[in-house]
């Protein structure tokens, strides 16, 4: 009685170490905006709801390397499940980038490389704001506990070996999917700016005085936030497939951390 009890709450902290790894870096919980008490009672109140429903192995482990080892395979899932939800999170903020570096938008860098950083650009926060609130609005938190819950189903508590090779495979796919991703969120303000540089530089060819540089930015900025503006309803929309289906996408990959 007294191993079983023992092996039990083993497997239960292993369930407590798979969800606070993901949790840790999973960008709405692991913000640096949200404490980390917060998030704690949030990974303890997950693992006693979870925890009673999955089959926690009773086998034991000889000495404490093994547990140490157990223990880090589940950590090392958590964080690969939390790093490849969260490039969907990246790539909004990539695609503000993008768009800010085409609008001109990014000029600070150039004139002030100290203060000026890619992460601090406001398109790129509002971009990485606009999906956290797009995340929510189309339960895509309902569908991470899904996964996290079938996660256990796939690779068996204390069962996860570290499969490194498994992981890295999972982590590029999921980048080219999330490069993919930022590209089609900043392809229309990019189109929009490159029609713009045409209409300029032959204006500029017809009229030189018009003075094409004087004028080029102003008109970059306000024709690539125009596209913007207009083009909100198709950013949402994407998000949102892109907050429903990543899970999915991940708990496919998932199973081959377990081989």
């Amino acid at each position: 009685m007294g191993l079983a009890w023992g092996i039990n709450w083993l497997a239960t902290l292993a369930v407590l170490a798979r969800i606070g790894a993901a949790l840790a870096v999973l960008p709405p919980f692991g913000h640096s905006a949200v404490p980390r008490r917060v998030r704690a009672i949030i990974a303890v109140a997950l693992t006693i709801g979870l925890a009673p429903g999955l089959n926690l192995p009773t086998n034991t482990l000889s000495g404490a390397g093994a547990v140490a080892l157990a223990i880090g395979g589940e950590v090392l899932i958590g964080l690969a499940m939390g790093l490849a939800i969260g490039l969907v999170f990246s790539a909004a903020a990539w695609a503000g980038e993008l768009i800010a570096h085409q609008l001109g938008l990014s000029l600070s860098e150039a004139y002030d490389p100290a203060t000026g950083t890619g992460e601090g650009m406001p398109l790129a926060r509002a971009y990485g704001m606009l999906v956290i609130v797009v995340f929510f609005a189309a339960n895509g938190h309902h569908a991470l506990l899904r996964g996290l819950r079938a996660s256990f189903d796939s690779v068996p508590i204390l069962s996860a070996a570290a499969n490194g090779n498994a992981i890295v495979a999972m982590l590029t796919g999921l980048l080219q999917s999330a490069t993919v991703l930022a590209l089609q969120l900043a392809a229309p303000a990019i189109v929009a700016t490159l029609v713009a540089d045409i209409a300029l530089g032959l204006a500029a060819r017809t009229i030189p005085q018009l003075g094409g540089f004087a004028i080029g930015l102003p008109l970059r900025a306000m024709t690539g936030l125009l596209v913007i503006v207009l083009g909100v309803a198709l950013t949402v929309g994407v998000l949102q497939g892109a907050a429903v289906n990543w899970m999915q996408i991940v708990h496919s990959m998932i199973p081959a951390l377990g081989k």
